[in-house]
């Protein structure tokens, strides 16, 4: 009988000979060897020695790269988000001021965005903006129109221009009022076609045009006048009532007085001692014409005149008075006193 020959366990082979007990059953490790290498793996280290360490893989770096670009990425448009949308901001905040006459608004962007890239433009603005305000609290109440022509020279695109406007239309309109002629109310209709006066304007023009009195007019009333103080002079009773209406108004100091009671009281102011009276009008006529509703022209003329009376006795030789005349639209006197200012006796 062959002795039978011990046969080492080949590497990579469970030890038959010495199994492990677990459990009370026998168990192989066939994980490594003793000399550390992997089962099935001959190690050409000596007992005692280690294997050096196993290098890290190679594509551990590109992990770290990739997730360093995407962190930076992410931060990266953060920022850019921010910008944008402090841009964003400031852009609106700069176009809200795009006519906008609100200094507080101003001082707003300029607090928000004191260095914005509209900043400098924004500081200029609002400087502006304070000087043409100051410019219209000074002038704000003023009476002179040409006060607000000026604003509007040096504030043209302002939105108070409507308000000088407005308050040259009424300025001039009260200088026309003032001045009250026909001329003065074509100048205004002429420097404010669409004023909102036009309409009172247009009706007292009219009125005043149909009220102006003309040169005929006007000699008409002299020689009205002048023929009734000469025949008052002259004591001529007849041509004095050519001059007058039926019943004056007023004569001297003679209400509703008739032809018959003016002929007594011319008469009753002479006295005997008189030989000649004469009457001087200085013609400083100040002549007022008016229309009726019923298309009536009437005339209100003040104006002085002056009596030289020559006489044998003792009296008055000079007088010098007031007078205030109407007359019909014929130039007859429907109205007549006078007021002595002055006297000379002998």
């Amino acid at each position: 009988m062959e002795e039978s020959q011990f046969q080492p366990p080949q590497p990579g082979m469970p030890n038959m000979e010495n199994p492990s007990t677990i459990g009370g059953n026998p168990s192989y490790n066939d994980s490594t060897s003793q000399t550390g290498a992997p089962n099935g793996q001959f190690s050409t280290y000596g007992a005692g020695e280690m294997p050096p360490p196993i290098p890290p893989k190679k594509h551990t770096w590109v992990y770290i790269l990739v997730v360093g670009i995407i962190l930076a990425a992410i931060v990266g448009l953060g920022a850019v988000y921010y910008f944008y949308q402090s841009s964003q901001s400031e852009d609106k905040a700069y176009v809200m001021l795009e006519g906008n006459e609100n200094v507080q608004d101003y001082e707003d962007y300029l607090k928000n965005f004191p260095n914005g890239p509209h900043a400098e433009e924004v500081r200029q603005r609002l400087e502006e903006l304070k000087t043409m305000y100051a410019d219209w609290t000074r002038i704000q109440n003023s009476e002179y129109a040409t006060d607000f022509e000026r604003f509007k020279e040096s504030h043209p695109t302002s939105t108070l221009v409507k308000q000088a406007d407005m308050k040259i239309d009424s300025l001039d309109w009260v200088t026309a009022q003032k001045l009250n002629t026909p001329e003065a109310m074509e100048e205004y209709l002429d420097k404010h076609p669409e004023g909102r006066y036009i309409s009172e304007a247009g009706i007292t023009q009219n009125e005043l045009a149909n009220t102006q009195v003309s040169d005929a007019e006007r000699q008409g009333i002299s020689e009205s006048l002048n023929g009734f103080f000469q025949a008052f002079a002259n004591n001529d009773e007849a041509s004095l009532f050519t001059y007058i209406t039926p019943t004056m108004t007023q004569f001297l100091s003679k209400r509703n007085a008739t032809k018959a009671d003016v002929g007594n009281i011319v008469k009753n102011t002479y006295s005997e001692d008189i030989e000649n009276c004469s009457f001087v009008l200085n013609n400083d006529y100040q002549i007022t014409k008016s229309v009726s509703s019923d298309g009536k022209v009437a005339y209100k003329v003040s104006f002085s005149v002056d009596q030289h009376i020559q006489r044998s006795g003792e009296g008055k030789t000079f007088g010098s008075y007031t007078a205030n005349a109407t007359l019909t639209g014929e130039f007859k006197l429907s109205a007549l006193t006078l007021k002595e200012i002055s006297r000379q006796n002998q």
